[in-house]
This record gives structure tokens, C-alpha cells and sequence, in this order.
């Protein structure tokens, strides 16, 4: 039986990024400077923040006005009424209140805590910054592929990451939000088969595991590692996008639906 094996890098030297700032060149530099210049078949994780802080998707709460539906959820959370209207604008239900923490189906389609809404390396606290997801995860995942073939002529996928949380399991952990040359869910191999015979069941969620290996490398608050370059990974190429993954939950049960 064959092996194979895979090798994740965290791209050192990606700086700071502004908006407007070219993602997929800081890539390429930052890989042919560490001596790794992108080849096809290479999966690019990209952290959500640096793509949202490139696409300008960064707020002043001191811009942000609350409504009284805002008010009503910061009175119940205990959170700064700004904070609550970004929430609720980033979100297309409130699906849940757990404690201070506000499980949101976000206008993406994903199930995570307060819209994607977060203050952490958006800027200094004292100053009151929020970062939003991108809008469409999808569409940056895209551009990043896109311009790295433009620049080196090497296709790979690029998977957008972020840290989700969720109202089952404690804790935060990796996973994908935008996808580009790299399908969502992938079917067993036809004529695959389990330790008996079997034929194979189940369909595999690979962008997942790849932005959960990815993430354990990047680090979370400070270790500013958000690129990690993924080497030798087996995974169906395609154009998917995060839908297929994505399941719809139930309807809301706080009454804070925006």
C-alpha cells in the first residue's frame, strides 16, 4: 500500500496589512524569500483577518449607531450596544444567547458566534475597532488564486480560514469560509471500500480539515503566522464554493431575529 505525506509551512514575513494592499503578492514574496516558491497542486490558507483588513471590511464603533433591537441585545449579553448593531447587521438570525456569547447565522450562510463580528487584531481596544468578515469569502478566495496564477503561473486552491465557534463544543478552531479551486465536499473514490470490503459511505469535508491543520500553525492573538502553505495534500480540485458544506440550522429561538 502506498504512503504519502503532507507538508503545512506558515509563511514568515507577511506583514501588517492595510486596505487595499495585494494579498496574493505578500504571498509570493514572503514564499520565494522562505524558499518556497508556489507550485500547482499547493493549498494556500489565508486567515480571514488579513483578507477583511485588505478588503477594508475594518469599523469604528464610534461610527456605529444602535437601534433599540441592539439595545435589547446588549441589555441580555452584557455587550456594548455598537458592538450588538454590528452583529445584528452581519447576521441573518440570531439563532441563540449563551451567556455573553451570540450564536448568529451570519448573511454568508455560516453558523458562527456574533456575525464573524471581532475586535481582536482589529486595532488597539482603547480606539474601537470591529473586523467584519469579507463579504464574500468565496470571491476573495478567488482573487488570491487568480492573482497568484497572474504572477506565477502555478494553480492552486486557496482556502479562506477562520476561527468558529459553536454551541455544542467549547473553544474555537479552524475552519473554512471561502474556497477557491477546491471543492467542498468531496465523494469516496469510486470502487473505494472500507477494512471489509465495503463499499465506501460518507462524503469528506476536506477544506475543513486543512484549515483545522492549517490553523494550529497560525496561532491565534498575537503569532501574526496568517498564510500557511500546504504541500502534497490529496483533494478534489473544483469550483464549489463553501455552499455545499454549509447546512442550514433551525429557526431562532430568542426572538431577535434582525
Amino acid at each position: 500500500m502506498s504512503t504519502w505525506d503532507m507538508r503545512l509551512r506558515a509563511l514568515p514575513g507577511i506583514p501588517m496589512v492595510s486596505t487595499g494592499d495585494d494579498i496574493a503578492a505578500l504571498i509570493c514574496k514572503a514564499g520565494a524569500e522562505d524558499g518556497h516558491q508556489l507550485a500547482d497542486g499547493d493549498v494556500l490558507c489565508v486567515a480571514q483577518k488579513i483578507v477583511s483588513k485588505t478588503e477594508g471590511r475594518i469599523v469604528r464603533l464610534a461610527d456605529v449607531i444602535p437601534s433599540p433591537r441592539a439595545e435589547e441585545l446588549a441589555q441580555r449579553t452584557g455587550r456594548d450596544p455598537r458592538w450588538c448593531q454590528l452583529v445584528l447587521d452581519e447576521s441573518e438570525q440570531v439563532l441563540d444567547l449563551i451567556g455573553r456569547h451570540v450564536v448568529t447565522l451570519d448573511r454568508r450562510g455560516l453558523v458562527d458566534t456574533a456575525g464573524g463580528v471581532d475586535l481582536s487584531n482589529a486595532g488597539i481596544y482603547s480606539e474601537g475597532w470591529a473586523c467584519l468578515l469579507p463579504v464574500d469569502p468565496d470571491a476573495s478566495a478567488r482573487r488570491i488564486r487568480d492573482r497568484i496564477r497572474e504572477l506565477t503561473g502555478a494553480t492552486v486552491a486557496v482556502i479562506v480560514t477562520d476561527s468558529l465557534g459553536g454551541p455544542h463544543r467549547e473553544g474555537s478552531h479552524g475552519a473554512a469560509i471561502g474556497l477557491a479551486g477546491i471543492v467542498a465536499v468531496e465523494k469516496p473514490p469510486v470502487g473505494d471500500t472500507d477494512l471489509y470490503g465495503n463499499p465506501a459511505h460518507g462524503d469528506l469535508n476536506r477544506v475543513d480539515e486543512l484549515a483545522g491543520a492549517a490553523s494550529a500553525l497560525m496561532g491565534q492573538s498575537g503569532a501574526a503566522r496568517p498564510v500557511v502553505l500546504i504541500r502534497g495534500a490529496h483533494y478534489t480540485s473544483g469550483e464549489t464554493g463553501i455552499a455545499p458544506l454549509l447546512v442550514r440550522p433551525a429557526a431562532p429561538v430568542t426572538g431577535l431575529v434582525p
